[in-house]
Protein backbone atom coordinates (compact mmCIF):
# COMPACT_ATOMS: atom_id res chain seq x y z
CA UNK A 1 0.00 0.00 0.00
CA UNK A 2 1.21 3.42 -0.92
CA UNK A 3 1.74 5.98 1.54
CA UNK A 4 -1.05 8.37 0.29
CA UNK A 5 -3.71 5.51 0.40
CA UNK A 6 -1.80 4.99 3.45
CA UNK A 7 -2.97 8.18 4.94
CA UNK A 8 -6.89 8.19 3.53
CA UNK A 9 -7.06 5.23 5.21
CA UNK A 10 -6.45 6.84 9.01
CA UNK A 11 -8.02 10.23 8.04
CA UNK A 12 -11.10 8.04 7.45
CA UNK A 13 -11.00 6.15 10.53
CA UNK A 14 -9.58 9.02 12.36
CA UNK A 15 -13.44 10.99 11.28
CA UNK A 16 -15.71 8.77 11.72
CA UNK A 17 -14.44 7.48 15.72
CA UNK A 18 -16.47 9.59 18.94
CA UNK A 19 -15.12 8.84 21.87
CA UNK A 20 -11.45 8.03 21.47
CA UNK A 21 -9.10 5.20 21.05
CA UNK A 22 -11.69 2.41 22.17
CA UNK A 23 -14.26 3.85 20.27
CA UNK A 24 -11.69 3.55 17.11
CA UNK A 25 -10.93 -0.47 17.54
CA UNK A 26 -14.14 -1.36 15.33
CA UNK A 27 -13.40 0.76 12.75
CA UNK A 28 -9.56 -0.22 12.79
CA UNK A 29 -10.55 -4.07 12.53
CA UNK A 30 -12.65 -3.34 9.81
CA UNK A 31 -10.18 -1.86 8.02
CA UNK A 32 -7.30 -3.59 8.88
CA UNK A 33 -8.51 -7.40 9.29
CA UNK A 34 -11.61 -7.60 7.27
CA UNK A 35 -11.20 -4.98 4.20
CA UNK A 36 -7.09 -4.63 3.69
CA UNK A 37 -6.27 -7.95 5.68
CA UNK A 38 -3.02 -6.60 6.76
CA UNK A 39 -4.30 -8.37 10.15
CA UNK A 40 -5.83 -11.24 11.54
CA UNK A 41 -8.04 -11.01 14.12
CA UNK A 42 -5.16 -12.43 16.87
CA UNK A 43 -2.71 -10.40 15.63
CA UNK A 44 -5.79 -7.32 15.93
CA UNK A 45 -6.07 -8.09 19.24
CA UNK A 46 -2.21 -8.54 20.29
CA UNK A 47 -1.47 -4.90 18.48
CA UNK A 48 -4.33 -3.35 20.24
CA UNK A 49 -3.08 -4.81 23.22
CA UNK A 50 0.47 -3.84 22.84
CA UNK A 51 -1.00 0.02 22.12
CA UNK A 52 -2.89 0.08 24.62
CA UNK A 53 0.45 -0.70 27.35
CA UNK A 54 2.54 1.94 25.27
CA UNK A 55 2.35 5.75 26.28
CA UNK A 56 -0.33 7.72 24.33
CA UNK A 57 -3.71 7.48 22.94
CA UNK A 58 -4.82 3.47 21.74
CA UNK A 59 -5.95 4.81 18.95
CA UNK A 60 -2.77 6.71 17.83
CA UNK A 61 -0.44 4.27 19.00
CA UNK A 62 -1.81 1.61 16.35
CA UNK A 63 -1.98 3.91 13.84
CA UNK A 64 1.87 4.28 14.48
CA UNK A 65 1.96 0.56 14.68
CA UNK A 66 -0.14 -0.25 11.35
CA UNK A 67 1.72 2.22 9.69
CA UNK A 68 5.52 1.47 10.57
CA UNK A 69 4.14 -2.53 9.45
CA UNK A 70 3.36 -1.07 5.74
CA UNK A 71 5.95 1.63 4.99
CA UNK A 72 8.45 1.76 7.71
CA UNK A 73 9.27 4.81 9.45
CA UNK A 74 7.70 7.04 6.80
CA UNK A 75 4.52 5.29 7.36
CA UNK A 76 4.05 5.19 10.75
CA UNK A 77 4.35 9.15 10.28
CA UNK A 78 1.94 8.95 7.49
CA UNK A 79 -0.17 6.73 10.05
CA UNK A 80 0.39 8.89 13.23
CA UNK A 81 -0.65 11.50 10.77
CA UNK A 82 -3.35 10.65 9.30
CA UNK A 83 -5.80 9.80 12.23
CA UNK A 84 -4.78 13.14 13.93
CA UNK A 85 -5.68 14.99 11.16
CA UNK A 86 -9.64 14.95 11.16
CA UNK A 87 -9.13 15.53 15.36
CA UNK A 88 -6.89 18.33 14.95
CA UNK A 89 -9.27 20.22 12.41
CA UNK A 90 -12.59 19.24 14.08
CA UNK A 91 -11.06 20.31 17.19
CA UNK A 92 -10.10 23.62 15.88
CA UNK A 93 -13.33 24.46 14.18
CA UNK A 94 -15.61 23.21 17.51
CA UNK A 95 -13.49 25.81 19.49
CA UNK A 96 -13.72 28.44 16.97
CA UNK A 97 -17.80 27.91 16.69
CA UNK A 98 -18.72 26.58 20.54
CA UNK A 99 -19.22 30.28 21.58
CA UNK A 100 -21.87 31.09 19.16
CA UNK A 101 -23.57 27.76 19.02
CA UNK A 102 -22.84 26.57 22.74
CA UNK A 103 -26.81 27.17 23.89
CA UNK A 104 -28.71 25.74 20.37
CA UNK A 105 -30.57 23.19 20.83
CA UNK A 106 -29.69 21.24 17.88
CA UNK A 107 -26.76 21.19 18.88
CA UNK A 108 -27.51 20.25 22.24
CA UNK A 109 -29.39 16.91 20.19
CA UNK A 110 -26.63 15.99 18.42
CA UNK A 111 -23.81 15.97 20.74
CA UNK A 112 -26.46 14.06 22.97
CA UNK A 113 -27.15 11.54 19.74
CA UNK A 114 -23.66 10.68 19.83
CA UNK A 115 -22.91 9.67 23.20
CA UNK A 116 -25.14 6.42 23.04
CA UNK A 117 -23.26 5.51 19.45
CA UNK A 118 -19.47 5.80 21.04
CA UNK A 119 -20.78 3.68 24.17
CA UNK A 120 -22.30 1.48 21.35
CA UNK A 121 -18.74 1.04 19.27
CA UNK A 122 -16.89 0.72 23.18
CA UNK A 123 -19.12 -2.06 23.65
CA UNK A 124 -18.39 -3.32 20.55
CA UNK A 125 -14.34 -3.12 21.45
CA UNK A 126 -15.47 -5.45 24.56
CA UNK A 127 -17.10 -7.93 22.74
CA UNK A 128 -14.59 -8.88 20.60
CA UNK A 129 -11.80 -8.67 22.92
CA UNK A 130 -14.39 -11.15 25.00
CA UNK A 131 -14.47 -13.44 22.36
CA UNK A 132 -10.59 -13.39 21.47
CA UNK A 133 -9.27 -13.87 25.21
CA UNK A 134 -12.03 -15.64 26.96
CA UNK A 135 -14.12 -17.49 24.68
CA UNK A 136 -11.73 -18.25 21.87
CA UNK A 137 -8.19 -18.54 23.26
CA UNK A 138 -6.23 -21.73 23.55
CA UNK A 139 -7.75 -24.36 25.40
CA UNK A 140 -6.84 -27.75 27.36
CA UNK A 141 -8.96 -30.40 25.18
CA UNK A 142 -11.48 -31.50 27.65
CA UNK A 143 -12.79 -27.66 27.51
CA UNK A 144 -13.15 -27.72 23.88
CA UNK A 145 -16.18 -30.21 24.04
CA UNK A 146 -18.39 -27.56 25.70
CA UNK A 147 -21.21 -25.46 24.09
CA UNK A 148 -18.66 -22.70 23.35
CA UNK A 149 -14.91 -22.59 23.92
CA UNK A 150 -14.37 -21.36 26.98
CA UNK A 151 -10.87 -20.26 28.45
CA UNK A 152 -10.11 -20.87 32.12
CA UNK A 153 -7.05 -18.53 32.38
CA UNK A 154 -8.88 -15.85 30.58
CA UNK A 155 -12.04 -15.76 32.44
CA UNK A 156 -9.81 -16.33 35.78
CA UNK A 157 -8.12 -13.02 34.90
CA UNK A 158 -10.88 -11.17 34.13
CA UNK A 159 -12.55 -12.30 37.08
CA UNK A 160 -8.93 -11.30 39.27
CA UNK A 161 -8.83 -7.86 37.89
CA UNK A 162 -12.82 -6.95 37.71
CA UNK A 163 -12.77 -7.48 41.62
CA UNK A 164 -9.44 -5.99 41.85
CA UNK A 165 -10.52 -3.00 40.24
CA UNK A 166 -13.59 -2.66 41.92
CA UNK A 167 -12.46 -3.19 45.33
CA UNK A 168 -9.00 -1.54 45.48
CA UNK A 169 -8.90 0.87 41.86
CA UNK A 170 -5.16 -0.05 41.52
CA UNK A 171 -3.09 1.73 39.07
CA UNK A 172 -4.17 0.43 35.32
CA UNK A 173 0.08 -0.25 35.21
CA UNK A 174 0.21 -2.70 37.93
CA UNK A 175 -3.06 -4.38 36.98
CA UNK A 176 -1.44 -4.25 33.42
CA UNK A 177 1.71 -5.78 34.64
CA UNK A 178 0.39 -8.04 37.02
CA UNK A 179 -2.18 -9.43 34.07
CA UNK A 180 0.62 -10.20 32.04
CA UNK A 181 2.44 -12.31 34.58
CA UNK A 182 -0.67 -14.48 35.80
CA UNK A 183 -1.27 -15.13 32.01
CA UNK A 184 2.42 -16.16 31.54
CA UNK A 185 1.70 -18.83 34.77
CA UNK A 186 -1.34 -19.59 34.48
CA UNK A 187 -0.41 -20.96 30.61
CA UNK A 188 2.53 -22.37 31.84
CA UNK A 189 0.47 -24.54 34.16
CA UNK A 190 -1.97 -25.49 31.18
Amino acid sequence: MNLWTLYWLFVKIGAFTFGGGYAMIPLFQDELVFRHAFLTNEEFANMVALAQVTPGPVGLNAATYIGYQQGGVFGALVGTLGVMTPSLIIVTLIAYFMVLFKDNPLVKALLAGIRPATLGLIAAAVIFFADTSVFSAPLADWWRKGAFGLCWQGTAIFALVLFVELRWKINMIYVLLGSALLSWLLFQIG
